[in-house]
């Protein structure tokens, strides 16, 4: 579940989420971007997302099976490099399956393409610090994050499910699936509904997006439309 706001007066809100909210206010600065409060099914965390790319790199993540943990906490690190202190701008602390880590930076634009612009020179000793230090540093911008709009579509749809069930352990739901599949090849999330009842749906799905989060199943939802007719199958 995800919420955006805009500077606005509104109902008073809870502590915690107002001294985030605070805090994401003052990094933003002045500007017309919203900040979005989510919730990450990956992490189990709520975090503030100060812009609407920040916002489609966040889905983007979430969506992506070969990622095992993330954060999105903004940071700044600084790493030696040759004697000299470099500043590392970190949007997001991705960990992959293989065990390895990448510190990311979400910007608008197409990045830099002209190899000897000071731009790209930080950035490249960004790169090599970050190298050094045994982590990879990349910058993903609005051209990499939006590729694929069916894709990020869906899974904003799909991270509500989860959202939605936040507080509901979703294991025994996660067994039955796994049996289901077993003895089908797949599983259209129209069957799904039709087996397990209208009732229940809601936390069957949950369950279905889950596993697909963790590679556990594979589906065609960077495909095709979230919709009954949705196919997941065991990987």
């Amino acid at each position: 579940m995800a919420t955006t706001l805009r500077n606005s007066r509104g109902p008073r809100l809870g502590t915690q989420f107002r001294g985030k909210l605070a805090a994401a206010y003052g990094q933003r600065g002045v500007g017309p971007n919203s900040l979005w409060y989510v919730y990450s099914p990956r992490s189990q965390t709520d975090w503030v997302l100060r812009s609407d790319l920040e916002w489609d790199h966040f889905v983007l993540v979430e969506s992506d099976p070969t990622i095992v943990s993330c954060s999105y906490e903004p940071a700044k690190q600084n790493l030696s490099l040759d004697g000299k202190m470099i500043d590392i701008p970190v949007d997001a602390i991705i960990t992959y399956s293989d065990g390895s880590v990448e510190w990311r930076r979400v910007r608008f634009g197409r990045g830099e393409s002209d190899e000897q612009s000071p731009a790209m020179h930080q950035l490249n000793e960004r790169i090599a610090a970050a190298k050094f230090a045994g982590v990879a540093y990349r910058l993903w911008t609005e051209e990499s994050i939006r590729r694929n709009a069916i894709r990020l579509a869906n899974w904003r749809r799909a991270i509500a499910w989860m959202a939605a069930a936040r507080d509901r352990s979703l294991a025994a739901y996660q067994d039955e699936l796994r049996q289901a599949l077993r003895s089908e090849s797949s599983l259209r999330l129209g069957q799904i509904e039709s087996m397990f009842g209208e009732a229940s749906f809601g936390l069957y799905a949950a369950a279905a997006f889950g596993e697909l989060q963790r590679g556990v199943y594979v589906s065609n939802l960077d495909e095709m439309p979230l919709s009954l007719h949705t196919v997941i199958q065991l990987r």
